[in-house]
């Protein structure tokens, strides 16, 4: 059975949680830091360690989670229920999402965790149906998903459009 994974992020030099969390690979920093700067967004200015629990081999899934994880750390999103939402996406270098393997699973195993939101790439979302027991968001780029999560954009939800496929 898949469980979603937290990725923490804190602004010094100490382990989030210790026992259990895995630096992210250099590759993910490095797409994340791209995208976040080609989205216009600000790396912070002190020490950034971002870490992923229960997985051996962090992968591009964790990278959109990574991105919100380091604005929220950062002192963004304080109002947001970041906790009951679902980031699944791989970032490319100009902020673009990409899809990953391992979406239907981390969304199966998000509704019994309290996960009522997800987001995923924009192009995803035709696989999923009102009936994932979460809702799942669609977005094409990490400032679209900045701008939803500080309330200035509104996300396409699946099960609520026509696709033409």
């Amino acid at each position: 059975m898949a469980v979603p994974f937290p990725v923490t992020a804190s602004l010094d030099n100490t382990s989030p949680a210790g026992i259990g969390h895995t630096d992210l690979a250099p590759e993910c920093r490095d797409r994340v830091r791209a995208a976040l700067l080609n989205s216009g967004e600000l790396w912070p200015q002190s020490s950034v360690r971002l870490s992923i629990a229960d997985v051996s081999e962090p992968a591009g899934i964790a990278d959109l989670a990574a991105a919100v994880s380091i604005l929220a750390v950062s002192g963004e999103f304080r109002s947001v229920p970041l906790a009951r939402i679902m980031f699944v996406a791989e970032l490319g270098l100009d902020g673009s999402l990409r899809s990953v393997q391992g979406t239907w699973a981390a969304l199966d195993a998000g509704a019994p965790l309290g996960i009522t939101y997800a987001v995923v790439p924009h192009i995803q979302l035709p696989e999923f149906g009102a009936s994932t027991g979460v809702t799942v968001l669609g977005a094409p780029t990490l400032s679209a998903v900045l701008a939803w999560l500080r309330g200035t954009h509104a996300l396409p939800c699946a099960g609520t459009h026509q696709w033409d496929l």
